[in-house]
């Protein structure tokens, strides 16, 4: 059996196991054939609401001239963050110079809870929003899949199925073509919602299990890839 070649768009942390530094060896050990383009180096993970974030666009740049050159092609291309517009620029060209298109996967990585990570700019959000039309899979969190479709946070307390289902649906006429949004608590039961191509809205209720772990996502999001 042919391995799946993955390339893995994101970005490096220096302390945390989180992003790159997860999701490398979790695909290893799925014995997928992994390559990685860093979009940025950051100093920390999030959680402890300081960082210092370099991000790459001009490396990106200058990689994808070379792997065309070099005629690399991937199986699945999965995206983490995304600077800002160029670097979904520049992804979408590693995408067409493939002789058969990679399956895009999109995790894209803004904030929680209701706020944007610290570190992060609203070049950022636009970013993720173009690359979320590209994918065939965006995995956002709630906050992260309100910033794509340009709705406010809600409360808790505000949030329910339909509502949710409606903002579903707005993705799918902006041209997502499937999702899977993690973390979504409606009163006191939490789900994942989600919706592709060729089937409706769904969703599966989920244990909540009360520990703050980093890096969560990342591996959801490699099991997935």
């Amino acid at each position: 059996m042919r391995e799946n070649k993955v390339l893995l768009v994101s970005d490096f942390v220096g302390v945390g196991k989180v992003a790159l530094s997860t999701m490398i060896p979790i695909l290893n050990i799925m014995e997928a054939d992994v390559s990685y383009l860093p979009t940025a180096v950051i100093s920390n993970n999030f959680d402890y609401g300081k960082v210092v974030v370099k991000e790459l666009t001009d490396f990106m740049k200058d990689n994808k001239n070379t792997w065309k050159e070099l005629d690399f092609q991937f199986d699945t291309i999965t995206t983490g963050i995304l600077m800002n517009p160029q670097q979904v620029e520049i992804v979408k060209e590693i995408i067409n110079y493939h002789d058969r298109k990679p399956f895009i996967i999109s995790d894209p990585i803004m904030g929680e809870n209701g706020e944007i990570y610290p570190g992060l700019s609203n070049d950022l959000v636009e970013a993720s929003r173009l690359m979320a039309l590209e994918a065939d899979l965006i995995i956002p969190n709630l906050t992260e899949f309100c910033l794509i479709v340009g709705r406010d946070y809600p409360c808790t307390d505000e949030l329910n199925h339909t509502q949710l289902v409606s903002w579903l649906e707005k993705a799918k006429d902006k041209g997502v073509k499937s999702a899977i949004i993690t973390s979504v608590k409606i009163e006191d039961e939490y789900y994942v919602y989600g919706y592709s191509e060729e089937e409706s809205i769904f969703r599966v209720k989920i244990d909540y299990v009360p520990v703050e772990v980093g890096g969560t996502g990342d591996i959801f999001t490699s099991l997935i890839t």
